[in-house]
């Protein structure tokens, strides 16, 4: 008998198919009815098959690049059949169910070994794996999270279409060097806040903006969100703040399960602290981009002055929460100002600023 009832995932939908695996000489078939109800044949070229091994009676196969395809097979027979079938090809080693064999001592000290391990791979591995995922992740994957995080999100708040159009405006005459689509969205709080969501969707409150003077605070403020995007931050920031889950998801391969974890818990993961490895980097990567464009580094400093100085308990300051201002980030934006040359006078810049002004102010 070449035929199995099997359960397939196909690596890209965290739902699972009902299917019929069929054994051919140099493949294997897997037949299942999508969720619209339309036959559809899968084939798995016998080279590319690997086998997971597994403490259960549940014979597990992996096909392809990630995320990979899974076949799940609780038949008894299946490693027998496998070795008639395929007798050149070997699916099956030693079981890890063989460590049973061993005494009590021995196996006392594998089991804490076991243990050792997954404690140091989730302590120090995951956050590298956060990282790992992030980079490899897809923008137009990624892009299309945000928005649906944006979505969820704005169900909270009331925007400001006129002071959103114009924020927009005064970011275009800004040439950040970034391939993410920036869209910033001003809504109604007194709250001193901003933050950036994966993909290239930027939220100020204008709380903030009202308590700016200069365009270069502005100017500043964007840049460093903006960073935050183009170095996928807020995505890896959302990823280690989800690690055990990841950690979980990869291992099925359910790249949808991590996208709606990621869309259900949207207000929680945009208020996650960043590092301060992140946050200096958003202010360099922010500051070269501002140098670039000619405009007075200064306006770091400003920016920074103004969030010390309008709340005497930083900690009831929510963006200090969120982007954590140290003595150190404001330092060392006082010295890049110190070296900065070729600072230019932005005429259309400070014309989007003027509006902006007036809007804010009424």
């Amino acid at each position: 008998m070449y035929n199995f009832s099997v359960r397939y995932h196909d690596g890209r939908l965290s739902i699972a198919h009902d299917a019929t695996l069929t054994l051919m000489p140099d493949h294997w078939l897997i037949h299942y009815r999508d969720p619209s109800g339309e036959l559809t044949s899968v084939r798995w070229a016998l080279p590319g098959i690997v086998t997971d091994e597994n403490f259960s009676n549940l014979f597990i196969f992996r096909y392809g690049e990630f995320p990979q395809q899974t076949i799940e097979c609780k038949d008894g027979i299946m490693p027998e059949t496998l070795k008639k079938r395929y007798p050149e090809k070997v699916f099956f080693r030693k079981r890890i169910t063989d460590i049973f064999k061993l005494n009590n001592t021995t196996i006392v000290g594998v089991a804490l070994a076991v243990l050792m391990l997954m404690g140091l791979g989730y302590w120090f591995g995951l956050p590298w794996l956060a990282g790992a995922v992030a980079s490899r992740f897809p923008v137009s994957t990624e892009v299309k999270m945000g928005d649906t995080m944006y979505e969820n999100m704005m169900h909270a708040y009331e925007i400001d279409q006129r002071l959103t159009a114009a924020t927009n405006d005064f970011a275009k005459a800004i040439d950040f060097k970034t391939h993410y689509p920036i869209r910033i969205t001003v809504v109604k709080d007194k709250e001193v806040n901003a933050f950036a969501l994966p993909g290239g969707r930027i939220v100020v409150f204008d709380g903030i903006i009202r308590k700016m003077k200069t365009k270069e605070e502005l100017a500043a403020l964007l840049a460093h969100e903006v960073s935050h995007v183009h170095y996928r931050h807020s995505l890896r920031n959302i990823f280690r703040s989800l690690g055990g889950y990841l950690f979980l998801s990869l291992l099925l391969n359910d790249i949808n399960g991590i996208v709606t974890v990621l869309a259900d818990n949207s207000n929680m993961l945009a208020n996650l602290t960043y590092s301060r490895e992140l946050e200096t980097e958003a202010d360099t990567k922010g500051m070269a981009a501002l140098a670039g464009n000619g405009i007075s580094l200064k306006g770091f400093v400003d920016l920074f002055t103004l969030l010390r100085g309008e709340h005497g308990d930083v900690g009831s300051l929510k963006l200090l929460s969120t982007h954590p201002l140290t003595e150190d980030r404001l330092r060392a934006a006082e010295v890049m100002v110190e070296r900065q040359k070729g600072v230019r006078d932005d005429r259309e810049l400070e014309g989007e600023w003027e509006v902006i002004q007036d809007m804010s102010n009424k």
